[in-house]
């Protein structure tokens, strides 16, 4: 059978499966006929079909009624990243998932640090798909931490983003003639203005792809540095990011830098990530400051 044109559920089994040998080395008919609610007749044809296509994977054994990963095991159909199996922890504890809808087959004690969740009227939501849908205007009274304003706004949305902690509609701004980013959570009342489609400038910051570059504190010792290398995955010494402009600000903040202070003029990371920042008077230029 060609991978090409396994069908979709097949391939999800099979998935599966490779799940089961990567993080618990064995998998058996139950476990797989139990997950996917398929028959054991099923199961059976699906672990035999594997063994067929990876047969370097696993081997049945009768002692365990089971099949056990093999020490050649290499993943064909997961790629077998540590993120695959915490992705699945993930959505336990955030509440996505169930215990029962989750693949590993024995969960470990753990916990994760959960931001509260910024409460997003979905009305609002709602509101601003269809406007970047139809192109239109919304009048909004936004409540800004930065701004007294009491006037509704006239926005144009173009596009949502998260920051990781709360997400945004990204729209330009009419009274003030710009494209800015604007906190769902914090829009009080919205309108749609249905018949005020017009052009828009560009948003040049939404569109332009810049780097980040990102490397170990020059500080630490070599051990510290190549272990940093490691755990970012950084080549040649060094983490590029592609980002949107407009997303720069927020994804820095992601990698432990506070763009809002800074010391001798520039940015600096203090936090326990231990990252400077290669390519500096490009990133500070993109978040308009300059050192």
């Amino acid at each position: 059978m060609k991978h090409e044109i396994i069908k979709p559920s097949q391939r999800k089994r099979y998935e599966f499966i490779e799940f089961q040998l990567m993080w618990g080395g064995t998998i058996g008919r139950k476990l797989l006929k139990d997950k996917f609610e398929i028959s054991l007749q099923q199961a059976t044809l699906d672990l035999t079909s594997y063994l067929d296509l990876a047969p370097k994977n696993m081997s049945y054994d009768p002692r365990q009624r089971t099949y056990v990963a093999r020490t050649s095991f290499r993943p064909v159909f997961i790629k077998g990243e540590a993120k695959e199996y915490l992705h699945h922890l993930e959505m336990l504890h955030y509440g996505y998932r169930d215990a029962d809808e989750i693949w590993p087959a024995s969960i470990p004690a753990f916990d994760a640090v959960a931001a509260s969740s910024r409460n997003t009227d979905p009305k609002t939501l709602k509101a601003v798909l269809r406007a970047i849908r139809d192109r239109h205007c919304l009048e909004v009274m936004y409540v800004s931490l930065s701004s007294e304003s009491e006037r509704p706004r006239c926005l144009y949305p173009h596009a949502i983003a998260s920051d990781g902690h709360r997400w945004h509609m990204r729209a330009y701004d009419e009274d003030n003639d710009r494209h800015s980013d604007f906190v769902l959570s914090r829009v009080e009342t919205i309108k749609a203005k249905e018949d005020s489609a017009r052009d828009l400038p560009e948003d040049k910051e939404w569109s332009t792809i810049v780097d980040i570059r990102l490397r170990p504190d020059p500080s630490l010792g070599e051990r510290q540095r190549r272990r940093l290398e490691i755990e970012y995955n950084m080549k040649g010494g060094e983490l590029e990011i592609n980002v949107r402009q407009a997303m720069v600000f927020y994804y820095l903040r992601f990698y432990g830098f506070n763009p809002h202070e800074t010391q001798d003029g520039m940015i600096r990371n203090v936090s326990s990530f231990s990252l400077n920042i290669v390519n500096l008077k490009e990133i500070e230029e993109c978040i308009g400051r300059r050192s």
